[in-house]
């Protein structure tokens, strides 16, 4: 390709991806053109959340992230981390003690250790990290009911932002989360946000995950959001971006599994430039927007809700641009 998102999108803010461990092997030479040539930020999709660093209490496994981030120093790429604190792809043994409950006093020790540990040793080499990813509830509460928050305590998010900064002060320190441009979990945020930085944490950015789907992208509430987020000093970032093809329930089945409809591509392409117009719009305090995954042969969107085939991201499953590359680039130029 002769052509470049990185490059089109340099003066206003970094293209990025998520990819797995161990590059280069799980990918193809034409996976790795697309890789090398397209993006300049490197986002684990996997391979650094808890379970995949630390299965069991003090065996730690960094071979996939150890790939990954040697890759990135051999091609010139920028890494973000993902993520430290997870409600979901964290080891039950976190939150155990014996068959009892770990306790507050507990749980905190062994999230200091695994943000020390994890933090520390790519520590240069890692830009920025999700400290806390999806905490915010989907419903009428205020934070997801998860472990952490049930045998920690409201103040867990807290802690978590202070041992990730005591493991490296001179990182950016993120929170990103799902549907956080619509408004009811935006005012959670706020109000997490504001909370946060009225217990001394210091929070760089914001990451809107930008999980969305044809014809239903929310452009009114995406950028609004970005400017109220801005408005708190933070900086914004679209971290998790792909537009689904299908509806999100079982019994749409599998309608596309032969092909997709040549005017569902158009539809997606436009939805995508406006996006990226907005994106650049508010280029002043956007750091990042990164794709999850690279093709949509191998996105998540594939198997979650249920297995089906799907076409969200901007190359297909060949690797090819789609017309939503080209749109945009296009978004790019102007």
């Amino acid at each position: 390709m002769t052509t470049s998102l990185w490059q089109t999108y340099q003066a206003a803010f970094p293209i990025g991806v998520a990819v797995g461990g161990l590059l280069p092997d799980h990918y193809s030479a034409a996976e790795l053109e697309i890789l090398r040539t397209q993006f300049c930020v490197l986002t684990p999709e996997n391979c650094m959340k808890p379970e995949a660093i630390q299965p069991q209490e003090g065996v730690f496994t960094f071979q996939q992230a150890d790939a990954l981030a040697a890759f990135a120093r051999a091609h010139g790429k920028r890494m973000t981390g993902h993520c430290l604190l997870w409600h979901q792809a964290t080891p039950d043994w976190f939150f155990r003690d014996g068959d009892q409950p770990a306790g507050r006093d507990l749980l905190l020790n062994r999230m200091r250790r695994h943000i020390q540990a994890l933090v520390g040793r790519y520590r240069g080499q890692i830009a920025g990290w999700d400290v806390v990813n999806e905490a915010i509830d989907d419903q009428d509460a205020y934070l997801r009911d998860s472990p952490w928050l049930r045998q920690a305590g409201d103040d867990y998010l807290v802690q978590a932002f202070r041992f990730a900064r005591e493991a490296d002060p001179d990182m950016q320190l993120y929170y990103n989360d799902y549907n956080i441009e619509l408004p009811v979990k935006r005012e959670k945020t706020l109000r997490l946000l504001a909370s946060l930085r009225d217990a001394g944490v210091t929070v760089d950015a914001v990451g809107i995950q930008g999980h969305w789907c044809l014809d239903r992208v929310p452009f009114a509430e995406v950028d609004a959001a970005i400017g109220l987020f801005a408005q708190t000093g933070l900086k914004v970032m679209i971290t998790e971006l792909d537009i689904s093809m299908l509806p999100g329930n079982e019994s749409a089945g599998d309608p596309y599994k032969d092909g997709c409809p040549p005017q569902l591509f158009a539809r997606q392409a436009e939805q995508y430039a406006e996006l990226f117009r907005i994106f650049l719009r508010h280029r002043d305090v956007i750091t990042r927007v990164a794709f999850w995954n690279l093709h949509d042969g191998c996105s998540w969107l594939n198997s979650w809700p249920y297995r089906r085939t799907n076409y969200p991201l901007l190359f297909d499953r060949n690797c090819h641009p789609k017309l939503a590359y080209e749109a945009v680039l296009a978004a790019g130029r102007v």
